[in-house]
C-alpha cells in the first residue's frame, strides 16, 4: 500500500490499515504483552487523531498553532516509517515468488543453496520485524500526544470562530452587478463577442427546441478579470434592451438552494422577502420569469458535483421565454459541463486568458500612477514596465502591483519590489495568492497532494499526460479503489482531467494537427501537454514549502528536513552536503549540468543512492554516465526509474546494473538508447510500463511480466513473433510489434489478438518491403483486434487490400488511425462508417488514384459523424477526390490537413465547423467550397486559422465566408495567386496575424485597402505588387507588435509619424530589403525591443562610405547626435554591419542585451561596447572572415553570458575575457588560435578555463549550431 500524506488524507482508514496490517505480521513473529498494550493505545487515539484532522485548516495550521504543526510531521514520520517496513515485507514476498519459479539447479547444490538463504533471510526479517515493532511504538508514542491538541481542536471548531471565519470568505468573494471600474482595459474583442452572444435571437436554438434557456459561460483561473467582464456586458444598454428582466447572483463557495432562490427572487421583484420556504420561493419566481426573456448572471459558482442541487436552482427557470440566457462565470470547465447538462440548451463558452502586455501595461500604469501624472515619472515608466512582464497577464496582479507601488513613488522602492518574487502579492488583502489560495482549498486532499507535487518541476514545464500520472503512481499519490479492475493509471487519469476541468491545469497541442509518434509517448493521439500558469505554479511552491524543494545553482539555503520530493540541478562540481541530510525523501529529480565531470557525477549518485534508501521515484536527467551505480538495486521501495543521458552520450548503449533487476516493486522503467538482459527483465514482476530506444538480449521471458500495460515487440527473423510470448501478456493496453516482415501467417492466428479485451492501442509495422507475395495481407488478417480497440497505427503494410476485417465492425469504438507508409494500399477502407472515429492520419499512400464513395461508406447518411482531425499527406498518384450526394460528411471536423497531393485538382465541400485548414503543395486551381446547413445560414464559419503554401494553380481565393471569423492567415510561395479578398480585409475583427510570403502576383482589388486594428503580427516577403497597398495601410494597425519586412522593393519605411501611431510595436526586421537606402522613421517606434536589419545592400553600403568621408578618425562617438531618450527600451539587435551602429537611431543605444552582426569587419565597435558593457548578455558574429583581434575592452562587458563567432580564421590570440562569459564558441578558427586554447598546454588555456561551455575548433563542424538572435518568431 503506497500512502498519501495530504493532510487529512493521512488519517482515518489510512493510518488504521497501515497499523493492523503491521500488528497482523507482528503477532505472527512476535510474542509480549508490551506490543498488546501499544495496539490498545493505538486503538484509543486513533479516533482523536482523526478528530483533530476533521477540525483543523491545514493550511492555516502555523497561524494556529506552531506546536500542532510541528506534531502533524512527527506522525507523518512515524506513519511513513511503519508504511516502509510494511513495503520491505512485501518485497521479500515477491522476491520468495520470483526466485520460486526460476529454474532449480542439481539437487545437491540446490539444497545447499536453498539452505543459506533461508538462513540469511531469517536474520534479515527478524532484523525488519524489530523495525517494525519500533516503528509501531514510535507512532504510539507520537499519536498519544494528541491529547494535548484536544483542547485547541474544541476552540478551532467553535461556532463563534467558524461564522467569523465563514463571513470573512463570504464578504470578500461577494459581487454586485455595479462596475467597480470605469473603463475596461483590453478586454473589447471579449466583450463584443460575449454580447454578440447574448443578444442573438431565435437561430442557436433551432437545435434544442425543448429548452428556452441558454448558458453563456465565461471562465479563467482567478484574478483573470471574469466578473470585471461579465459587469461590463450585464451594464450595456445592448444587453439591457434586450430582456424583460435582469438578475445578477453571486454564488460563491455557497450553494445553497433556498438563498439563491431567493435572491433570484429580490432580483427579479427588486423587492426584498421574508419567504424561507423553498416551493414557494419557486412559486414566485415562476410566475415572474414565466413567458418573459430574462438575462440570470451567476458569479463565481464553484458547484461541480451536486447535480440534484443544480436541478433544483434551474426548475423554475425552464419556463422563461425563448431567447433566455445565463450567463454563468466560474474558473472551472467542470462546473461548465454540470450546468450544461442541467440546463439542457446550447452552450457557448469563452476562457479567458491573461492580457496582451501593453494592455496590462496600461492596466498597472492606471493604478500606480493614480492621482500623479504619469509624465513626471520617466525613470519609473520602466520599471513599472519589468514589473509587468513579471505578472503573466493578471489583470488583479497589475492592479495589486499597481496600488501597492502607488504608496511610494521613489525608483528605490519600486526597483526593490521589481527584485522580490511576485508572491509578495500574497500579504496585500486582495491579493493573487488569497484568490488562487481558494481554488486549492475547494480541491480534495488527493487532489491537492498532486497540485503540490508539480511544484518540483521549473515553470511553464510541459508535461504528459503519461508523464504526470507515472509519477503520481510512483510517489504513491494515486489511492487505492474498491474496483480491483480499475486501473491505477486511469485514477490517475481521472485525477489530472479533474485538476484541469478546474482550471489548475491548461491543456494545449505543440500542433493543430499533429503526427502520430510511437516511442516513449506511446499510445498518444497528439502531442498534448497539460502545463501550470505561472501564478498558480508559484501557488503550488508556496503550498508545498516543507514538502517539496527545487535546487539550482550555489544558492539554495536550508533545506527542510521535512521535504519528501526534490528536484536538483547541479551545475557544477561542488557537491550539495546539505542534501545528503534528507533521509526520508520520496521522489528525486536530478538534472546534470553539461560543465559537471562525468567523475563527479558518478560520485553524487553513489552518495545519493547510499542515502535516499526510501525512494519511490528517480530520474536522472542529463550526464554522460553510461551505468548507474551498482547501489541502485538496493533501493528496494523503487516504483519509478527514468534515465536519460545527453544526446551525445546516446551513441553508446547504457548497461543497467543488474542489481536493478532485484527491484521487485519497480512499476515504470523508462531508459534511453540500452541493453536489457531478458532473462533478467522477467524478474520485475511488477513492471507495469517499460520505456525504452534499443535491445532486449536473450531469449525473450515477456509472459513473466504479467502486470505490464506497455510492451514493444521485436519480431527477428529467427525466433519469428515468438506466440508464446505475446500471448502470456493478458492485460496488456498497449502493444506495438516491430518487424511483421518476419511473422509467419500461422504465427498471427495464434496471437489471438482478437481475445485480448483490455488492448487499447495497437500499432503494426513492417520494417522491410521484401516479403513473400500476399503473405502481408494473410499476416495482417491474422492479426485481427478485439472489439474494444481504440486506437490503431499500421506503418510499412505492402499488401494492395484491407484487411477482413477493417471492413466490419470490429472497429467501431476506434476513434484513433494512423495509415503510413503503406504503398500498395490501392483503396481506402470505409472509415466514413466508424462511428467513433476522431483522429484519422493517412501518410505515404503511393497506390491510391482516387477517394470515392467506398471511403464514405454507404450505410448512414452522415459520413464520418465524429472525425475532428483529417490529415492527408504524400497521395502522389491522387487526382480525384469523389464529392457525394445525398450524405452530409465530416459534420464535426475541426481541422483538416492536404499536404503534398499535387495531382489532386480538387477537395469536396467543407464543413463549417473546419477551426483549422491546411493546404501544402496541392493542385487545387479554386478554394474549396463550405457545406451550410440551411438553418444556420446567418452564423458566421469557425475557422480560425488558414495555411496555404506552394499551391502553383491557385488563382484566387473567393469563398468569403471562410474569412469572418480568421484568427491567423498565412499564404506562402503561391506563384499564381492573383486574387485575396483583400478589400474584405478590414472586416475581419479577429484576425491577429497576416502572413504573405513569395506571392509576387498577389494583387489589391484597390490601392486604399485597409487592414483591420486588430492584427498584431505582419509579415510581408517578396510580395512586390500588394506590399505598398499594406504599408500604406499600416498607420491603422494599433494593437502590432510585431512588423516583418523580407524582400520588399521599398525605397523608404513609413515616416516617423505613421511609426508614432504604433505604440505596441516591440518586433521589428527588415530584411533583404536591396532597395531601403535608410532607416530614417523607425525612431518613431517607441517601444521598441527587438530589432533586425540584414541584408539591406544599400544601406549597408551608405552607411559604410558615409562613415569613411565623415569619421576618418574611426571614433565617431563624439560627432553623433544624441538618440532619442524614448529609444531605450532597444535590448535585442540583429545587424549586416558594425558601421550601422554610428549613426541614430542606433549610435546612443545603452541597454541591449543581445547583439548579432552578420558580417564584421576589421574590428568590433569598441566604444559602442563600452556604452552596453553592463547590459551585453549575448555577443555573436555570423562571418567574422575580416575580423584581426578582439579589443581588449572585452573584459570590461562584465555581463557577458555568450560569445560566438563563427568563421574566425584570422583571430590568432584571446585577449581577457569577463568573468561571467559561459559559453565560448570560435569555430573555423586560426590554427595558431586552436594551439593556443589547447586544454592545460595552450598559451591562452588560462584565460578560458573557467568558461563552462567551450568549443574552438580549426575545421568547419558539419553541422552548425547557430544560437544567434535571428529575428522574431
Amino acid at each position: 500500500m503506497a500512502l498519501a500524506f495530504a493532510g487529512k488524507a493521512v488519517a482515518g482508514s489510512a493510518i488504521s490499515t497501515i497499523v493492523r496490517k503491521s500488528f497482523d505480521y507482528l503477532e505472527k513473529h512476535i510474542k509480549g504483552e508490551g506490543m498488546k498494550s501499544a495496539k490498545k493505545r493505538l486503538g484509543r487515539t486513533l479516533p482523536q487523531v482523526q478528530v483533530v484532522f476533521d477540525a483543523i485548516d491545514m493550511e492555516r495550521i502555523r497561524d494556529q498553532s506552531e506546536a500542532l504543526d510541528s506534531w502533524l510531521w512527527q506522525l507523518r514520520d512515524a506513519v511513513e516509517e511503519a508504511e516502509d517496513v510494511l513495503d520491505e515485507l512485501e518485497y521479500y514476498k515477491l522476491e520468495k515468488k520470483v526466485k520460486g519459479r526460476g529454474n532449480k539447479v542439481s539437487s545437491s547444490m540446490y539444497k545447499c543453496k536453498r539452505l543459506f538463504i533461508q538462513q540469511f533471510n531469517a536474520t534479515f526479517k527478524a532484523g525488519t520485524f524489530k523495525r517494525m515493532l519500533d516503528a509501531m511504538n514510535k507512532l504510539d508514542e507520537v499519536a498519544a500526544g494528541v491529547d494535548r491538541f484536544i483542547l485547541l481542536v474544541d476552540r478551532l471548531d467553535s461556532s463563534s470562530l467558524r461564522h467569523i471565519y465563514h463571513q470573512d470568505i463570504v464578504s470578500h468573494r461577494e459581487t454586485s452587478s455595479f462596475l467597480t471600474e470605469e473603463t475596461i482595459i483590453g478586454r473589447d474583442i471579449e466583450k463584443d463577442k460575449l454580447i454578440d452572444w447574448l443578444i442573438e435571437q431565435g437561430a442557436d436554438n433551432q437545435n434544442h427546441e425543448v429548452c428556452n434557456v441558454n448558458l453563456i459561460a465565461l471562465m479563467g483561473i482567478g484574478g483573470m478579470g471574469k466578473t470585471t467582464l461579465a459587469q461590463a456586458v450585464y451594464n450595456d444598454q445592448r444587453v439591457k434592451q434586450c430582456f424583460d428582466h435582469a438578475m445578477w447572483v453571486c454564488v460563491s463557495n455557497d450553494f445553497d438552494v433556498p438563498a439563491l432562490t431567493k435572491r433570484m427572487v429580490q432580483e427579479s421583484t427588486r423587492q426584498g422577502t421574508d419567504v424561507t420556504c423553498l416551493n414557494t420561493l419557486q412559486e414566485i419566481l415562476r410566475s415572474k420569469l414565466c413567458s418573459k426573456k430574462f438575462l440570470l448572471v451567476f458569479d463565481d459558482v464553484w458547484n461541480d458535483e451536486r447535480r440534484p442541487e443544480w436541478e433544483k436552482v434551474v426548475a423554475p427557470l425552464k419556463l422563461g421565454q425563448k431567447g433566455s440566457k445565463i450567463l454563468l462565470t466560474t474558473r472551472m470547465r467542470s462546473v461548465v459541463d454540470i450546468a450544461e447538462r442541467v440546463i439542457g440548451g446550447r452552450t457557448k463558452s469563452m476562457r479567458l486568458e491573461g492580457l496582451p502586455e501593453n494592455d496590462l501595461l496600461a492596466l498597472f500604469n492606471k493604478h500606480a500612477f493614480f492621482g500623479v501624472d504619469l509624465n513626471n515619472y520617466v525613470n519609473l515608466q520602466e520599471i513599472g514596465r519589468q514589473v509587468t512582464m513579471n505578472l503573466n497577464g493578471s489583470p488583479l496582479a497589475a492592479k495589486v502591483m499597481g496600488g501597492l507601488l502607488n504608496n511610494c513613488m521613489d525608483s528605490i522602492y519600486w526597483n526593490r519590489v521589481l527584485s522580490e518574487n511576485i508572491s509578495s502579492i500574497e500579504h496585500c488583502n486582495e491579493g493573487v495568492m488569497k484568490v488562487l489560495r481558494l481554488s486549492y482549498h475547494h480541491l480534495p486532499p488527493y487532489l491537492q497532494a498532486c497540485f503540490r507535487y508539480c511544484s518540483i518541476f521549473q515553470e511553464d514545464h510541459k508535461f504528459k499526460k503519461e508523464e504526470l500520472v507515472d509519477l503520481w503512481m510512483g510517489s504513491g499519490l494515486i489511492q487505492q479503489t474498491v474496483d480491483e479492475n480499475q486501473r491505477p493509471e486511469d485514477v490517475g487519469a481521472y485525477y489530472l482531467d479533474l485538476l484541469t476541468r478546474k482550471s489548475f491545469f491548461e491543456l494545449g497541442s505543440h500542433a493543430t494537427i499533429q503526427w502520430y509518434h510511437s516511442g516513449s509517448n506511446v499510445g498518444e493521439v497528439s502531442d498534448e501537454y497539460y502545463v501550470l500558469h505561472d501564478l498558480l505554479h508559484e501557488l503550488a511552491r508556496t503550498v508545498s514549502k516543507k514538502e517539496c524543494i527545487v535546487i539550482s545553482g550555489d544558492d539554495y539555503g536550508i533545506i527542510p528536513e521535512t521535504v519528501r520530493h526534490a528536484s536538483i540541478r547541479l551545475q557544477n562540481h561542488r557537491l550539495i552536503t546539505d542534501f545528503f541530510a534528507l533521509k526520508k525523501l520520496r521522489t528525486l529529480r536530478i538534472s546534470f549540468d553539461r560543465s559537471m565531470r562525468q567523475r563527479d557525477q558518478w560520485i553524487f549518485m553513489k552518495n545519493v543512492l547510499k542515502m535516499a534508501r526510501n525512494l519511490r521515484v528517480l530520474l536522472v536527467i542529463g550526464g554522460s554516465m553510461l551505468k548507474l551505480p551498482d547501489a541502485l538495486g538496493n533501493l528496494m521501495h523503487l516504483r519509478y526509474v527514468c534515465h536519460h543521458p545527453w544526446k551525445e552520450a546516446g551513441k553508446y548503449f547504457i548497461w543497467f546494473p543488474c542489481s536493478v533487476y532485484k527491484l521487485y516493486h519497480l512499476q515504470i522503467l523508462q531508459l534511453a538508447k540500452c541493453l536489457l538482459l531478458s532473462w533478467q527483465l522477467g524478474n520485475l514482476v511488477s513492471l507495469r510500463q517499460l520505456y525504452y530506444d534499443g535491445y532486449i538480449i536473450g531469449p525473450p521471458l515477456a509472459g513473466r511480466l504479467t502486470a505490464i500495460q506497455v510492451w514493444r515487440h521485436h519480431a527477428r527473423h529467427r525466433d519469428g513473433l515468438l506466440v508464446s510470448e505475446i500471448q502470456g501478456l493478458k492485460d496488456i493496453r498497449y502493444l506495438e510489434i516491430h518487424g511483421i516482415e518476419n511473422v509467419k501467417v500461422e504465427e498471427a492466428i495464434l496471437t489471438k489478438l482478437h481475445e485480448k479485451e483490455n488492448l487499447n492501442l495497437l500499432s503494426l509495422t513492417w520494417q522491410s518491403g521484401q516479403t513473400e507475395e500476399g503473405s502481408d495481407e494473410r499476416v495482417l488478417n491474422g492479426l485481427q483486434p478485439h472489439t474494444n480497440l481504440t486506437r490503431l497505427k499500421i506503418e510499412g503494410y505492402n499488401g494492395s487490400r484491407s484487411p477482413c476485417w477493417m471492413e466490419s465492425p470490429i472497429l467501431n469504438n476506434v476513434t484513433f488511425i494512423s495509415l503510413s507508409k503503406c504503398h500498395n494500399w490501392q483503396h481506402l477502407p470505409p472509415f466514413g462508417e466508424l462511428p467513433s472515429l476522431k483522429y484519422l492520419y493517412l501518410r505515404h499512400m503511393n497506390a491510391v488514384k482516387k477517394v470515392n464513395n467506398s471511403f464514405y461508406g454507404l450505410q448512414n447518411p452522415f459520413c464520418f459523424p465524429s472525425l475532428k482531425v483529417l490529415d492527408i499527406e504524400y497521395f502522389p498518384e491522387l487526382d480525384e477526390w469523389v464529392e457525394i450526394e445525398g450524405s452530409i460528411p465530416f459534420p464535426q471536423l475541426e481541422a483538416l490537413s492536404i499536404i503534398e497531393c499535387r495531382a489532386l485538382r480538387n477537395v469536396p465541400t467543407l464543413p463549417y465547423t473546419l477551426a483549422y485548414f491546411e493546404l501544402s503543395d496541392v493542385g487545387l486551381t479554386c478554394f474549396p467550397a463550405t457545406y451550410r446547413p440551411s438553418e444556420i445560414t446567418r452564423l458566421p464559419s469557425s475557422l480560425f486559422k488558414l495555411e496555404i503554401s506552394r499551391c502553383p494553380n491557385l488563382v484566387t481565393l473567393d469563398q468569403d465566408q471562410y474569412f469572418s471569423t480568421l484568427e491567423e492567415l498565412r499564404i506562402t510561395d503561391c506563384k499564381n495567386l492573383l486574387h485575396l479578398p483583400m478589400d474584405r480585409l478590414q472586416t475581419l475583427p479577429f484576425l491577429k496575424t497576416l502572413w504573405l510570403d513569395r506571392c509576387p502576383k498577389l494583387m489589391a482589388a484597390q490601392e486604399d485597402t485597409s487592414l483591420p486594428s486588430s492584427i498584431r503580427k505582419l509579415d510581408i516577403n517578396s510580395c512586390a505588387v500588394v506590399e505598398t497597398c499594406l504599408l500604406n495601410s499600416i498607420y491603422s494597425l494599433t494593437s502590432l507588435t510585431t512588423l516583418q519586412l523580407h524582400n520588399c522593393v521599398m525605397t523608404a519605411l513609413p515616416s516617423a509619424e505613421v511609426f508614432r501611431k504604433l505604440a505596441t510595436v516591440l518586433h521589428l526586421a527588415i530584411v533583404h530589403c536591396r532597395e531601403l537606402v535608410a532607416l530614417d522613421g523607425i525612431e518613431g517606434l517607441s517601444c521598441l525591443r527587438e530589432l533586425n536589419v540584414s541584408g539591406c545592400d544599400k544601406i549597408d553600403r551608405n552607411f559604410e562610405v558615409r562613415s569613411q568621408q565623415m569619421f576618418p578618425d574611426s571614433n565617431p562617438n563624439e560627432h553623433a547626435p544624441v538618440c532619442p531618450s524614448h529609444f531605450v527600451n532597444l535590448a535585442k539587435l540583429r545587424i549586416s554591419s558594425p558601421f550601422l551602429l554610428q549613426w541614430d537611431p542606433l549610435r546612443r543605444l545603452n541597454s541591449v542585451t543581445n547583439l548579432t552582426i552578420v558580417k564584421c569587419h576589421r574590428c568590433l565597435p569598441e566604444e559602442w561596447l563600452v556604452q552596453n558593457c553592463s547590459h551585453l548578455e549575448n555577443l555573436g558574429v555570423c562571418d567574422a572572415a575580416h575580423l584581426e583581434f578582439l579589443p581588449a575592452v572585452m573584459a570590461s562587458l562584465t555581463s557577458l553570458k555568450t560569445l560566438e563567432l563563427h568563421r574566425a580564421v584570422l583571430i590568432q590570440s584571446l585577449p581577457d575575457l569577463p568573468a561571467s562569459l559561459e559559453v565560448l564558441q570560435i569555430l573555423e578558427c586560426h590554427p595558431m588560435l586552436d594551439k593556443r586554447c589547447q586544454k592545460r598546454r595552450g598559451r591562452d588555456w588560462h584565460k578560458i578555463a573557467y568558461i563552462p561551455h567551450l568549443q574552438i575548433v580549426q575545421d568547419r563542424p558539419s553541422v552548425y549550431a547557430y544560437h544567434f538572435y535571428s529575428g522574431f518568431h
